[in-house]
C-alpha cells in the first residue's frame, strides 16, 4: 500500500507502552511520522515535550488520549488539521472520573464510548467527526470499561489513519456529526471523583479498584494520589 507523503504527522500519546504500536500503524499509512509520549501530569518532563513539538515540521496533528493541551500557534501549523481520540462519549468531555462515572454514577450515565473530534483551543470541545457508544452493564468493573475504551480507541484510531492517509483534504475528510458534547457533565475534577467515592457504599468493590484518572488515590506516579505506597 502507498503511504501519503503530504502529511508529515505528529502523533502524541499519553498512554503508558503504546506509542511503539500506534506509531507502527501510522506509519502503514504516512512517510513521515514523529511519536511523542507524554506522562499524563509530568510537570518535570513537560518543558522538553513542548521544545520537541515546537522543533517538529509537522502539518497534521494526531492526538492519542494525549495530556497535551495545544494552543493556537501548534493548530495554526497543522494546516491538515488535528485531531483527537478521546476515550470517553460527547456526555463525558475532560478525563477525570469518566470511566468510574458508569459504574458508580449511575444515575448520570450507563454506558460509555469513544470519541473522534477536531482539536480546538478548549478541552473536548471541537467539532466530533465519529462516536462510539455501549451499554455498561451492573457487573462490569471501572479497570474492564478502561478496557474496552482502549480497544474502542485503537478500532478508532485505525479508521481515522485509513480515512486521512486516503484524502488530500486533511480532517476535513471526516466531515462534522451532528454529535454534541455535554457542558453540563464536564469537564469533571478530582474534587468530582473524591465526591461520588464519599458518597459510595463502603462495601462498593470500586473502593477496591485503582484506575488512572478514576479514582482520587488512582494514580501511582508523583506527584499524583496513591494509597499504595
Amino acid at each position: 500500500m502507498a503511504r501519503n507523503e503530504d502529511y508529515r504527522v505528529l502523533l502524541l500519546t499519553s498512554i503508558p507502552d503504546l506509542l511503539d504500536t500506534i506509531t507502527a500503524m501510522t506509519r502503514e499509512h504516512f512517510q513521515n511520522v514523529e511519536g511523542i509520549y507524554w506522562e499524563f501530569g509530568n510537570m518535570e518532563t513537560k518543558p522538553d515535550v513542548l521544545k520537541q513539538i515546537a522543533a517538529s515540521d509537522y502539518n497534521l496533528i494526531i492526538s492519542h488520549i494525549n495530556g497535551i493541551i495545544f494552543k493556537r500557534h501548534h493548530l495554526d501549523q497543522a494546516k491538515f488539521g488535528a485531531i483527537n481520540l478521546h476515550p470517553a462519549p460527547p456526555e463525558a468531555p475532560g478525563c477525570w472520573g469518566i470511566w468510574c462515572q458508569p459504574i458508580i454514577r449511575r444515575d448520570m450515565r450507563t454506558h460509555h464510548g469513544v470519541t473522534l473530534h477536531e482539536i480546538d483551543e478548549h478541552i473536548d470541545h471541537g467539532p466530533i467527526y465519529a462516536c462510539e457508544r455501549w451499554e455498561v452493564g451492573e457487573n462490569d468493573t471501572i479497570e474492564s470499561v478502561l478496557g474496552k475504551a482502549m480497544e474502542g480507541c485503537m478500532e478508532m484510531l485505525a479508521f481515522a489513519l485509513k480515512e486521512l492517509g486516503a484524502s488530500p483534504h486533511g480532517t476535513l475528510c471526516f466531515g462534522e456529526s451532528d454529535e454534541k458534547w455535554d457542558g453540563n457533565n464536564g469537564p469533571r475534577g478530582v474534587e468530582d471523583v473524591q465526591e461520588w467515592f464519599a458518597a459510595l457504599d463502603p462495601s462498593h468493590p470500586a473502593h477496591q479498584e485503582r484506575v488512572f484518572l478514576s479514582h482520587p488515590k488512582g494514580i501511582l506516579s508523583p506527584p499524583y494520589f496513591s494509597d499504595m505506597v
